[in-house]
């Protein structure tokens, strides 16, 4: 490892409701990050079943992620839609080493694990209602009911909290790529509350 990693580094928390395009974000970046070794993407653990139309995660039956749980195997972890999350304890490991952890996470615990894992930044990927449901009715795995209740889930509201960074996905693929990078490349974290 390089000794320009010698400092902690940083936890992204990239967060943003369904059908915002993070995945697809998170995907690209990471290629365009292959070979940099200051950044490490989160792999999670999730009790869904891996298919090929899912993001790549480790499958877990929901006693098992409990049993991980228990025995402190997560550094964040979190219950939506009826599936359990978490992030394993080695990329908080990685981060202690001095290289930035990009993490996809929950809007609802994003502000709680910045205050626990400084320095973090919280980056939130969004567009418009419309657009959201459009992308979710592309990929077949919801009816219309769980499309609409998956859009009206109240979640905390943050993009107005300080210092987080604002992704606008509503245009190319290239132009919200371009927009992540930049924000994982953020430098000045005398602004990171």
């Amino acid at each position: 490892m390089d000794d320009a990693l010698a400092e902690v580094g940083i936890l992204f928390l990239v967060v943003g409701p369904s059908g915002a395009g993070k995945d697809t974000l998170l995907d690209r970046a990471r290629e365009k990050l292959h070979g940099d070794d200051r950044y490490v993407f989160a792999r999670r653990v999730i009790t869904r079943p891996s298919e090929p139309d899912h993001e790549d995660h480790e499958s877990v039956s929901p006693d098992e992620f409990n049993r991980l749980l228990e025995d402190g195997a997560f550094s964040l972890s979190w219950e939506a839609h009826g599936l359990k999350y978490g992030i394993p304890m080695t990329y908080e490991v990685e981060r202690q080493k001095g290289r930035h952890v990009i993490a996809n996470v929950s809007r609802q615990i994003a502000v709680e694990a910045r205050k626990l894992f400084s320095p973090a930044r919280i980056v939130v990927v969004t567009a418009p209602k419309e657009l959201l449901a459009a992308r979710l009715s592309l990929r077949s795995r919801e009816s219309a009911a769980e499309i609409k209740a998956r859009l009206s889930r109240q979640a905390p509201e943050i993009s107005d909290i300080d210092g987080a960074v604002i992704i606008e996905n509503s245009g190319t693929v290239a132009d919200g790529v371009t927009a992540l990078l930049r924000a994982l490349k953020f430098r000045d974290l005398a602004a990171t509350p």
